[in-house]
């Protein structure tokens, strides 16, 4: 079927067919066996859906949660409510506050009680590519991730200091450059064996900057330091089907339970923050201002639960 270049894209994002899915297909992308080309398409089509749905998960926090909830979060994560948060920081902490930390003490996350009121409205007619897409946000996992591999126009491999995963996130738009080995800090999700990366800390380092932080966690997390035989620096940057890698239970991996407390998370943007800090002020200088062996002072009081009076939604 052919679609008018100045129609609405079919995929939602509401722009013209041209200036979206009709636009002029990358070489790099072009050259893909077509399998390939299908995957990334349909990459770019859930990273579209990923953007609608965040906006009307704000909307929807703003209505129901209210000013007390969005200040005591904020207060939570930059340590006041009146702190601005850079543009490094926004992605990041808009991941976290919707689909990893708790709207309440005890309760779900915001996106999945926004999640649930969509399935109580539109019953068997609700979106399951929406259902689907937010349930894959909530289980999104945390990592520090080195690039081992540039496709421009395609994607990253990638490689978790903190835990030896691998993985292939499709980014048709470079968000993390052109430089292997610099590393983010970014939350990853897998949906139709498909890997990609939201909630990029946007300001990088280079590998031995993010190790600093790497140590940091690790000693928090009670785990030891890799050496140069260790098995998590085996890269891997195979495609598809995506990798699913098990829980492991290797002495200097950083375990599931500590990666999946959104305290931490907090935790870990403080150590990223600070040592990113540190470095772009003057990056002539070895800084380790994350690799403090005891690293209690990147807590900051996070790890106190202020969830308390942050309201239940109506």
């Amino acid at each position: 079927m052919s679609i008018d270049r100045n129609a609405p894209c079919p995929c939602g994002s509401g722009r013209k067919f041209k200036k979206c899915h009709g636009a002029a297909v990358p070489p790099e992308a072009a050259a893909l066996p077509a399998p390939e080309r299908e995957r990334l398409k349909r990459a770019v089509q859930l990273l579209e859906r990923d953007r609608r749905i965040h906006q009307e998960l704000l909307d929807w926090c703003d209505r129901k949660l209210g000013a007390e909830w969005a200040n005591a979060a904020l207060d939570q994560f930059a340590g006041s409510a009146e702190q601005d948060l850079s543009e490094f920081d926004e992605p990041f902490y808009a991941h976290w506050l919707l689909h990893h930390r708790p709207a309440a003490t005890g309760a779900p996350t915001p996106a999945m009680q926004w999640l649930e009121a969509q399935r109580a409205r539109h019953g068997a007619r609700m979106d399951q590519d929406v259902d689907a897409l937010v349930a894959a946000l909530r289980d999104s996992r945390i990592g520090l991730w080195r690039v081992t591999q540039v496709e421009p126009g395609v994607g990253y491999g990638l490689h978790d200091l903190l835990t030896g995963t691998t993985a292939f996130v499709y980014d048709d738009a470079g968000i993390l450059g052109d430089h292997p080995d610099d590393v983010c800090l970014a939350y990853l999700f897998t949906l139709d064996d498909i890997q990609l990366m939201l909630g990029t800390y946007l300001d990088l380092l280079p590998l031995d900057q993010a190790e600093h932080v790497a140590d940091a966690i690790r000693a928090l997390a009670g785990v030891g330091t890799p050496d140069s035989d260790d098995p998590t620096g085996t890269i891997s940057n195979t495609r598809a089907p995506a990798a699913r890698t098990r829980a492991s239970t290797h002495p200097t991996r950083v375990p599931r339970e500590f990666l999946t407390d959104p305290l931490q998370h907090v935790v870990m943007r403080n150590a990223w923050h600070a040592q990113a800090t540190a470095y772009w002020d003057d990056p002539d200088e070895d800084s380790q201002a994350g690799s403090d062996p005891d690293a209690q002072h990147l807590h900051d009081g996070i790890l106190e639960d202020t969830t308390e009076n942050t309201g239940e939604p109506t």
